[in-house]
This record gives C-alpha cells, structure tokens and sequence, in this order.
C-alpha cells in the first residue's frame, strides 16, 4: 500500500518537533560586550562582603559625570546631607547600623572613589563624584574602604581590555534560560532524529519508485 502524503508529512513534522528538542537553548538575555565608547564601571564591597560587581554604563552624554555612570549602570547612592556630599551608602550598604549617612560620614570606614584610564593604574579621583567627568572607555571605581586600613586602596578588578570584553553591555536582570536537556537527554533524542530521518526518507524513495 502506497503511503499517503497526510502520512509524509505527519512523520516530517514529528521530525522536526525531535530536532528541536535537541537543539539547545539559547540566553535571552544581551551577551554584546562593554565598548570603548562605554564607561566601565567598578564596586567592591570589600570588608563589607560579597564580590567585586563590574558593570557598563552606556548611553552617557559627552558632559557626563561619575554619578551618571554609576547610575546609568544601576547602582543606587545615598549622600551625606552636608554642604560637601560625600557617597556615604552603594546599593544599601552599609546598613544604617555602620553608616548614619547624616551631615558628615561617622562609619569605621568609607567609599574611596578612583578612576582609571584602559590599561592603566587606578588613582584617586581629583573631584567627587557630581564633578568627576568621565571619558569614553574610562574606568570608575567605588571600594568600601576601612579607615583602619590606611590610605592604599586596592581595587582588585584591573582596568583592562579584558576585563571590559567580559562586561555585558545589558545592565538589565537577564531572564533564566529555558530547561535544557541532559546530555543522555539531548543523544537519545538525536538517535531518533536519525531514525526517524531515515524512516521518512525510506518511505519517499519507495513511494516514488512505485509511481506509475
């Protein structure tokens, strides 16, 4: 009995449901890298724990600041209320228990603020934040830094090329990939890709060879 067409097809469309499945899935989420028309910009929490958090702040206009970049990159600041405002709390940190963020900074330590060019060495930043312009490919730098500790700061993260190649460009939380088969999973499924493969073409070449 010859196969019907409505068969074909069924079995072409079961194929291709197959290969899908074994295809892996991809990230949602930007994976384009920090340019040199990007700020890079660098926290490090230090003795206040957790890892240093390298991120990019693009889309700065040509008059901006510091502050802009660290904004543009997602991080929130609270001043010191004073007439000179020092950066006295990143993202929350630290607590309110350190850190009374009133007129002046009153914790055991502070936010040293530094600035590197791309390949570089980080220095201190001659201005504060609201002052600090900020060139395309520039590195900026905020390390929680103990009093105790002197005046060394040392920012692990290096202002290289490197390390901007490794900095996504989307600032934005990306979204969980989707489940991907195990490795057992994704062979099974190909074999019968290939079984199936051969099925359906099995099934065209005989239906062809008995067409009158």
């Amino acid at each position: 009995m010859r196969p019907s067409s409505r068969t074909v097809l069924l079995l072409a469309a079961l194929l291709s449901g197959l290969l899908v499945h074994a295809a892996p899935a991809t990230a949602t989420g930007s994976s384009a890298a920090c340019t040199d028309e990007d700020v890079v910009v660098v926290v490090e929490p230090a003795s206040l724990g957790g890892e240093p958090e390298v991120r990019c702040a693009t889309g700065l206009d040509a008059d901006a600041v510091a502050q802009d970049a660290l904004v543009a990159a997602g991080h929130d600041l609270q001043e010191t209320s004073g007439s000179t405002p020092f950066v006295c709390r990143v993202d929350g940190r630290p607590g309110a228990d350190e850190e009374r963020c009133g007129a002046s900074l009153s914790g055991s330590g502070y936010w040293a603020f530094l600035v590197a060019d791309e390949g570089g060495d980080w220095t201190f930043a001659q201005t504060g934040l609201r002052e600090q312009r900020v060139q395309p490919g520039q590195f900026v730098a905020l390390r929680y830094q103990l009093l105790a500790d002197g005046e060394d700061v040392p920012v692990q993260t290096r202002p290289t090329a490197e390390t901007r190649e490794r900095t996504p460009r989307d600032t934005d939380v990306e979204e969980q990939d989707a489940p991907r088969p195990s490795g057992g999973e994704t062979a099974v499924t190909v074999l019968l890709a290939v079984v199936l493969l051969a099925v359906v073409v099995g099934i065209v070449v005989v239906a062809r060879r008995r067409r009158p």
